[in-house]
């Protein structure tokens, strides 16, 4: 009987020691949940360097992959309109304004401490953006769109 009882303690001494080692291998190469901090440092710093404003008419955080590219539509009154942009990332994105036809557009540099790109558009009833990533890895880019003040 000792003997039985020897060879039950190994085989489930045995079965514990798989069982820890296969929940440490399921810990280990479970996917990183959350955001890349590269992102999130990003998002911080645009949203520091161009934070929203009472005036504005529109604003927005984009992360955008490399050689992705995103539309949007925000309706506006018509007017004088400020476009400022900003991208933290490496590379550049290009963004165009026009809803019809394929422009160039126009390129926001992408860098550590951004510079903002700012534009004076007049529209009618409707802002256009398409937004297209010419970046080496992901790049965070901010936009806002305010009423430009008349005289």
């Amino acid at each position: 009987m000792r003997g039985d009882r020897a060879a039950g303690a190994t085989l489930y001494g045995l079965a514990l020691v798989l069982l820890l080692a296969g929940g440490v291998w399921f810990v280990r190469a479970a996917p990183d949940v959350g955001e890349d901090p590269a992102v999130v440092a990003g998002r911080a710093t645009v949203e520091r360097l161009l934070p929203d404003l009472p005036r504005q008419a529109g604003a927005e955080t984009m992360v955008l992959g490399a050689g992705g590219r995103q539309e949007r539509n925000t309706a506006v009154l018509g007017g004088s309109y400020s476009l400022t942009m900003l991208c933290v990332g490496d590379g550049q994105v290009r963004v165009r304004l026009s809803a019809t036809g394929e422009d160039s557009g126009r390129a926001v540099p992408c860098a550590a401490e951004p510079e903002p790109v700012e534009l004076t558009v007049g529209l009618a009833d409707d802002l256009f953006m398409a937004v297209s990533a010419e970046t080496r890895g992901e790049a965070v880019f901010r936009w806002r769109v305010t009423r430009a003040r008349s005289y």
